[in-house]
């Protein structure tokens, strides 16, 4: 469907889907993530990576599955050790930024249950489904690498950057060659999207903004575009500020996913018009009690997005406190709005 729309760009036509849909708000999940002991292994196992990939299909009629998996697995595969741990988030291992480092290079030969997991989904999945897959964007991968987890202002990453700018962008420049090679991967196992995070984006210095926050998203897409990539491909600058539009202008992606905090009044006016969008919902909202609230959000979107091609979706990821009901109930209001 989200392929659809890239080739008609028919206004009318209003896919959806929701970012983290296969998430904790789901009560299965649980089930399947208890199977392993640790969160690596859980998105490294064939079954389970099939049984999350699908599980909101079997609750929701949306029009893309996103494979499930973690903008973290990169780092793994480069050889930095990353746990998660309850209430505290990823936790990755102190890491050398040294020549050795410079020299790895991810196995293809590590990718084999996200390969498998891939060629079964598509094999069961409706053809008017999408299949997204995805990476982290370079500097949000460089940020959880060298902060060694979540921060709330990345000044580690910040002041290293500041500290030794070039070795950073050779960092970048790393990141953004395993970046691509590892889209374009998921690309030949069949999935029909590909989707950028960069979740960190709003930390990225001003003076280092389109260094970092749009270069490499462009030179990603370029290098999957001579690799003859040719599916839609979205980018997530979150919490970009302004720089969201010069991100839709210059970054070379086809659907720019636009956060919750952005006015989207704003956003549409301002956005190249030759990209799609996608996102806004607070999803906050979808935990709330609220019913009206959560009609009247759902129809200020469409209503603004109503001559424009738009996929409907959250700002960011649904959280575990997410009502399937509510999400039920959004969905009915898109399909039911005229």
């Amino acid at each position: 469907m989200i392929n659809k729309l890239i080739k008609l760009k028919d206004s009318q036509i209003k896919p959806k889907w929701f970012l983290r849909q296969a998430g904790r708000h789901i009560p299965e999940y649980f089930s399947i993530r208890n199977k392993h002991d640790s969160f690596i292994d859980f998105c490294l196992n064939e079954d389970s990576i099939i049984d999350a990939t699908v599980l909101p299909l079997k609750y929701y009629d949306i029009d893309a599955a996103i494979l499930f998996s973690d903008i973290l697995l990169l780092p793994h595969f480069l050889g930095q050790k990353v746990e998660f741990k309850q209430k505290l988030g990823p936790i990755l291992e102190k890491i050398s930024i040294n020549k050795n480092f410079f020299r790895k290079d991810i196995d293809i030969n590590n990718f084999t249950p996200i390969k498998n997991a891939i060629f079964k989904i598509k094999k069961t999945l409706p053809q008017s489904k999408d299949l997204i897959g995805f990476c982290g964007a370079p500097w949000t991968l460089a940020c959880y690498m060298i902060e060694g987890g979540g921060s709330k202002d990345y000044a580690k990453t910040r002041t290293f950057l500041w500290n030794n700018e070039e070795i950073f962008c050779k960092l970048i420049n790393k990141l953004t060659k395993d970046c691509a090679d590892y889209l374009e991967f998921q690309y030949s196992a069949g999935c029909s999207v590909l989707m950028i995070f960069d979740t960190w984006s709003s930390m990225i210095p001003d003076r280092y903004w389109v260094k970092f926050g749009i270069e490499p998203i462009k030179v990603i897409v370029g290098m999957l575009r001579e690799k003859n990539v040719k599916c839609p491909i979205i980018g997530l600058p979150f919490k970009s500020g302004e720089m969201l539009i010069k991100y839709s202008y210059e970054s070379s992606v086809d659907i720019v996913s636009i956060d919750w905090k952005t006015n989207l009044e704003w956003a549409l006016k301002n956005i190249n018009d030759d990209v799609i969008t996608q996102g806004n919902l607070d999803p906050a909202l979808l935990s709330c009690n609220n019913l009206l609230a959560i009609k009247n959000e759902v129809n200020r979107i469409l209503d603004l997005t109503k001559k424009k091609c738009h996929i409907f979706n959250v700002g960011h990821g649904l959280i575990p406190e997410v009502k399937i009901k509510n999400v039920k109930y959004a969905i009915k209001l898109i399909d039911e709005y005229h």
